[in-house]
């Protein structure tokens, strides 16, 4: 055959094919719906993938851009930057972002910003939109403040002021002096940036003292072009056993923990590659049950045609040709489902992008390209094809004897042996039934994950509870004293507002995994190693904090007004600590009165008190904790807690009102309930407790409604041998039971693959599963009998259908 000719065909079966949609268009509309759900929802995870995992970093040569290690020091850096040699260049940025405030010339704005050493953008490749980048000497402590801003940032507060280079602005209470604009989309090293400068070591959550000591860097490089990362690694765990003999006692020194040169894509995307890849196979799933229940309508429909192919074989129509048609007619449907399927995709993209509440990298990448289009396509000509596949194979086999003999409702489409009486249809159903087991176990695990962590008691009580934060900075509060005052100001207002039983300030929240850890010893006792000791939660707080977060005072009293003195050297611990340094409590030795020393301070501190456990993580045991005062030690960020009476966020204003009252240049931010706080620490847990269970509820229902479509279609089909049946004397209960056990057969077997299926499957959820095993007996027996029930019930009404069939009028039939 000519291309001419096969052209002309295709043309010929792709008219018939619109013709034939035009001419039932409700059945037509609904293929195209249960499709473009599928395939939007395959098509929105494909973009997620795409551009979060699989598609390199927007960086020169991104593959040679990698981080050499995370957790290092000041010191460890600035000995690793002139000895290694298998890279262009290595930088620096702090491992956590910097909320900073934005005053001046406008209301006041925290943004979120970053960091970085002066050479950061020259190790990625990437030039300023506008400006320039860092220069070394920028870099160095006492150096003027400068910054870098993102696009969003200069449009969105500066109108794109074409003379914002130079321009200074006020940036956590300090001039800085704005040098470049970062393009459009960049994000490093984190994303949703807003601001980036210099210091990476002066992370202000982290105290002056404590900086040299403190493993709070994340090194990067770019690599040379000849060196390959195992050499690369190599070389690290050379200079890091160097590192470790000359400084024994800092805490990125231990020789057991040497480090591995990662490629940055991929340090950015570990900790949600797996759950992205779990999604997109669940999603997958609920393509091929949509595939399934499209399949099982065309082979009714191709039943009803069978008169049509039998004429068409018996005046010479190939196998090849009836074939071919009906792909076209199943592929046509797909395309229209996968056009409609984009633009869902859109809506959604739109939405997973301003998902704040999960920490998604490079989420600002995200969006419909070339390769998402290509793949929507295949995918929707792969569905087509699947789904079409098996009516069109049955139907291009006629008998023809027995088709033309019989009615065109009534004929068969081939000579296939019918499993149950209910053929190819069977068979689809039992696979939609067992992949919707699959998904429906691994949503009910993640919901007994999520159950048993609202069962966790965080060791206070979080409802009622208010949080903010609040950064200070700047020459404004360069003094322990003015911070102090402010502080002091706050508590006081806040505590005198209607409403509210009381306030605290607290260095980090509870629940929220943002503690910072801190080195102990017992005083007095044999000296250990900076970095063998235990590490501790450290907080600083203000009297009362044990009150308005209900944490029990177990033993010893709270901090006082005197405990804010500098003289005073006093500690409130935890009872895990107690329990690490004196195993014997709460018997033995008292910890009340016992002295501590806490990282390198050399001075011991007094234990007056110790306070019930208190959980940084619903998943992890509770951590040591050892308290101090704020006001003695003010930290340049702290959160603020408020107890009141009715409903938090009904109080939001008014607190803010008395911040602005103290001082109206500093604004609050990461305003929240304890509740919220809470749920956001599982978010991801719940994210995809929630996704999976609404692609489990979606693919549960197109298995039901395939069971009941077999059912019926079964019951149509045999409707003149029923009849016979209940003229020789059957009853209606055993027409009733016989129909059910049909009905009871299919779940049956589904449920069996199903559950096999999920016990491999449902492994890959051991990461996110808390307290449930990913065999949990509970949740596999619960789905398989409410699936089974649920069967049974969509089998009941084509059965007593059934059952009331009239015997002579069924005989009558032709």
């Amino acid at each position: 055959m000519s291309a001419s000719g096969f052209f002309a065909i295709v043309k010929q079966d792709f008219s018939q094919a619109v013709r034939r949609m035009r001419k039932n268009p409700g059945f037509s509309f609904g293929i195209v719906l249960i499709l473009a759900l599928g395939i939007g929802a395959s098509t929105a995870m494909f973009s997620v993938i795409h551009a979060v995992v699989l598609k390199p970093l927007a960086y020169p040569e991104p593959q040679r851009v990698v981080q050499v290690t995370e957790g290092a020091t000041l010191i460890r850096f600035q000995e690793l930057a002139p000895s290694v040699r298998s890279y262009t260049e290595i930088g620096a940025f702090a491992g956590g972002l910097e909320n900073m405030a934005l005053s001046g010339g406008g209301e006041p704005e925290v943004l979120e910003g970053a960091r970085v050493s002066a050479n950061f953008l020259r190790i990625l490749g990437v030039t300023a939109l506008r400006g320039r980048s860092f220069l070394p000497e920028e870099d160095q402590p006492g150096a003027p403040s400068v910054a870098m801003i993102s696009a969003s940032l200069w449009q969105r507060r500066f109108a794109v002021d074409p003379s914002i280079i130079g321009k200074t602005v006020t940036l956590a209470g300090a001039p800085h002096t704005i040098v470049g604009v970062l393009p459009a989309g960049f994000q490093f090293p984190f994303s949703r940036l807003d601001v980036w400068v210099t210091k990476p070591s002066e992370w202000s959550v982290i105290s002056p003292e404590g900086r040299a000591i403190s493993p709070i860097l994340s090194v990067f490089g770019r690599l040379k072009p000849s060196v390959t990362l195992q050499e690369a690694t190599a070389e690290l765990a050379v200079l890091h056993q160097q590192y470790a003999a000359v400084h024994p006692e800092m805490l990125d020194a231990k020789p057991e923990s040497p480090d591995q040169v990662r490629p940055l894509k991929e340090v950015m995307v570990s900790d949600i590659r797996s759950e992205l890849w779990m999604l997109f196979g669940a999603v997958a799933l609920v393509l091929l049950i949509a595939c399934a229940n499209v399949g099982g309508l065309l082979l009714a429909r191709a039943t009803s045609r069978a008169r049509e192919f039998a004429i068409r074989a018996a005046i010479g129509a190939g196998r090849a040709r009836i074939l071919g048609q009906l792909l076209i007619e199943s592929i046509l449907p797909a395309c229209l489902g996968g056009a409609l399927g984009v633009v869902m995709t859109a809506f959604a993209l739109n939405v997973i992008r301003t998902m704040t509440f999960i920490d998604l990298p490079r989420a600002g990448e995200i969006h419909i390209d070339g390769s998402v289009l290509v793949f929507a396509l295949t995918v929707s000509v792969a569905a087509g094809v699947l789904f079409g596949l098996m009516p069109a194979v049955a139907a291009s086999k006629p008998d023809l004897i027995g088709v033309l003999k019989a009615s065109g409702e009534t004929g068969t489409v081939g000579r296939a042996r019918h499993w149950f009486r209910l053929g190819p249809r069977g068979l689809l159903v039992v696979g939609q039934a067992a992949l919707s087991i699959i998904l429906l176990i691994s949503a009910t695990l993640l919901i007994e994950s999520l159950a048993y962590l609202y069962r966790v008691n965080p060791g206070f009580q979080p409802a009622k509870l208010l949080t903010m934060k609040i950064g200070l900075g700047g020459t404004r509060y360069d003094t322990d004293e003015k911070k102090a005052r402010f502080y002091r100001g706050l508590i006081e207002h806040i505590d005198n507002l209607r409403g509210v039983r009381s306030a605290a300030l607290t260095l980090t929240l509870p629940m929220a995994d943002t503690w910072l850890g801190v080195g102990l010893q017992v005083s007095g006792r044999a000296p250990v190693k900076l970095n063998d000791r235990p590490i501790a939660v450290f907080q600083r707080i203000t009297p009362g904090y044990f009150q308005t977060l209900e944490i029990p005072l177990k033993v010893g009293r709270d901090f006082t007004p005197h405990d804010n003195l500098q003289s005073a050297r006093v500690a409130i611990i935890s009872e895990t600590i107690a329990r690490v340094f004196w195993p014997e409590y709460p018997e033995g030795q008292n910890p009340i009165g016992q002295h501590v020393l806490i990282g390198i301070d050399p001075q011991p501190t007094e234990v007056i008190g110790i306070a019930a456990d208190v959980r940084q993580s619903g998943r992890d045991n509770p951590r040591p904790e050892i308290y101090l005062s704020c006001l003695q030690k003010p930290a340049e960020s702290t959160m603020l807690v408020v107890r009141t009476d009715g409903d938090p966020l009904s109080l939001v204003d008014t607190v803010r009102n008395q911040v602005a009252a103290i001082d109206r240049d500093q604004p609050v931010s990461e305003v929240a309930t304890m509740d919220a706080v809470m749920d956001h620490s599982e978010s991801q847990l719940r994210l995809m407790m929630r996704l999976l269970g609404s692609f489990a509820g979606a693919a549960t229902l197109l298995a039901v409604i395939g069971l009941y479509g077999v059912i019926a279609y079964s019951v149509l089909q045999r409707t003149r041998e029923i009849g016979i049946r209940r003229a020789l004397g059957a009853q209606r209960h055993h027409v009733l039971s016989h129909i059910l056990r049909q009905g009871l057969s299919l779940a049956m077997f589904g449920v069996v693959l199903g559950v096999g299926g999920a016990l491999v499957t449902t492994r890959a959820l051991a990461a996110l599963l808390f307290r449930v095993r990913p065999t949990d007996p509970a949740a596999f027996v619960g789905v398989s009998f409410l699936f089974v029930i649920v069967g049974l019930a969509a089998s009941y009404i084509p059965a007593r259908r059934a059952a009331a069939i009239d015997p002579m009028a069924a005989i009558r039939m032709q």
